[in-house]
């Protein structure tokens, strides 16, 4: 069984089902690629592979430095990378997941050198630095296909330093970029979900 210590995950599962199952009409046996920002113990990871990746062709990509971020500390993170890979392990999915134990810019930087098709989904999740995380869109959105969803956590993550918060680079992005995305569901949300648009 997966041990986790922390539970971040599960107050988004709702949203998470409204939107991949009835918004977007996505169905779990359809073969599609995940890229995940963020892993940590593998909450999301394994709610990936066992409501949206369930065809055997599916997979998910895991961009991770697993050393935590300024709002962790060192209880959290000691032997995070262990953890995560005994909860993968016993999901029993591991076969259809790929590891990136480096930070989100050389592992998106990595994938977009790869070429072929781009992920039905890119999961942002990682720094809550706001130069961080907007580095991680502007990446994200050079590897998601027209049609590609990108899908912030921690949107109204608050924090008095607005430089350490998601918010301020999100909506900086998606402002910039309204032309050439789609809103999910609107902005009120603890997560914030965009499309993009074909062309």
């Amino acid at each position: 069984m997966p041990h986790f210590t922390e539970d971040w995950f599960s107050g988004h599962i709702p949203y998470w089902e409204k939107l991949f199952f009835e918004e977007l009409g996505w169905r779990p046996d359809e073969a599609r690629h995940v890229v995940e920002i963020g892993s940590f113990e593998g909450r999301s990871t394994l709610w990936f592979l066992a409501n949206l990746l369930r065809h055997p062709a599916s997979r998910v990509t895991c961009i991770d430095t697993f050393a935590g971020g300024a709002e962790h500390d060192a209880a959290q993170t000691t032997g995070l990378f262990e953890r995560f890979q005994a909860n993968l392990a016993a999901s029993g999915e591991a076969v259809k997941a790929e590891v990136l134990r480096t930070d989100s810019a050389s592992g998106l930087l990595r994938l977009l050198g790869r070429g072929g098709p781009g992920p039905a989904l890119i999961y942002i999740d990682g720094s809550h630095e706001a130069a961080d995380v907007l580095t991680d869109l502007v990446l994200a959105f050079r590897l998601a296909p027209e049609g590609g969803v990108i899908l912030c956590d921690d949107y109204l993550w608050p924090h008095p330093d607005v430089l350490r918060s998601p918010k301020l680079a999100i909506d900086a992005f998606t402002n910039i970029h309204r032309n050439r995305i789609d809103i999910l569901d609107g902005p009120h949300r603890v997560q914030l979900a965009f499309r993009k648009r074909a062309g």
